[in-house]
């Protein structure tokens, strides 16, 4: 396959996108809009966890606000985002699942507790929360005669994905609910950027194939100079059309469209693929880190794909 090849390879992944796209403001809260925002995160929390919020230790430095809550459970909210996270006092290793059930099953626990904490609130108007995915958290051992213990079910992750109008909006799961073998909540996450509501401009969308060079061109810059072609390294794993949402400790101002590519790298043993993100529009709305700034100085692509760790991972679907 050649580099052509791959390009329409990514593009037909994409799906059907739209010639034009909306642009939304995204809500920018003062402090005193955080803290009423997380004394209200924390009586739902405590409605469903069964534990006091109200007497908590608030500790307010200058880019988050901790709280340190009675019976030892903990809450973070951060300034420039407006994402919320608590965990509760349960240990890693306590309340765990008797057995390993069936995913469906696992799938309704962690809705059934969704609901109970009303996530859907925290969505803004002409947006909602859609599951997306089920984690298992696992743990295992072996004996000194080096036999493996059959794993155990720690807990379970569920992850909601934000949509702003029809398009998804990419990043750290939107909300993510811990659940605890007993059924009871282990720790909640909501990192959503609501938006002002009202588009603040209509923007032509560039093509996927255009969009799938760009990602390439950045990858190649990483890579370095090789005989290898690129195309015999990169494997796509999907290439994505929507919304992004920065990392929680940054103020973002818009929400508009990108493409997001996840690419595995033949021969390396990394589990998860490496994120780029490219503008969707031909103006730009959101400034973002373009990785192949500073390209690796190496003689193979072989060698330089394993810096590419660090350097390739201008975003993450999940975090």
């Amino acid at each position: 396959m050649d580099e052509k090849q791959l390009i329409e390879k990514m593009a037909d992944t994409a799906g059907q996108i739209p010639s034009h796209a909306e642009v939304f403001a995204v809500r920018q809260y003062s402090l005193e809009e955080i803290h009423r925002r997380a004394k209200r995160f924390l009586a739902i929390a405590s409605e469903v966890c069964e534990q006091p919020t109200d007497r908590g230790d608030w500790v307010q430095q200058d880019n988050r606000t901790l709280v340190r809550l009675p019976m030892g459970g903990r809450a973070v909210f951060h300034h420039a985002s407006g994402a919320m996270k608590l965990t509760t006092n349960i240990s890693p290793m306590e309340a765990l699942f008797p057995k390993v059930e069936a995913k469906e099953s696992l799938v309704r626990l962690v809705e059934a507790t969704a609901e109970r904490l009303r996530i859907g609130e925290w969505a803004g108007a002409r947006e909602s929360l859609s599951f997306e995915r089920l984690w298992q958290i696992k743990a295992s051992a072996a004996d000194r005669n080096y036999r493996a213990i059959e794993p155990v079910l720690c807990r379970i992750v569920g992850a909601y994905r934000h949509v702003v109008g029809k398009l998804p909006v990419w990043g750290a799961a939107s909300v993510a609910v811990q659940v605890a073998g007993t059924g009871a909540l282990d720790s909640v996450s909501v990192q959503i950027r609501e938006s002002t509501g009202e588009p603040i401009d209509w923007a032509p969308v560039v093509r996927p194939d255009v969009a799938a060079q760009q990602v390439l061109t950045q990858l190649s810059g990483l890579m370095g100079k090789s005989n290898v072609p690129l195309s015999q390294l990169v494997v796509p794993q999907w290439f994505g059309f929507g919304y992004i949402s920065l990392n929680k400790r940054k103020s973002q101002r818009v929400l508009a469209p990108h493409y997001v590519a996840a690419i595995a790298i033949a021969g390396q043993p990394e589990a998860q693929a490496y994120q780029f993100v490219v503008p969707a529009t031909e103006r730009t709305f959101l400034p973002l880190c373009q990785a192949g700034n500073h390209p690796p100085v190496t003689a193979a692509r072989a060698v330089a794909s394993k810096q590419v760790a660090t350097a390739a991972r201008a975003f993450r679907a999940y975090q």
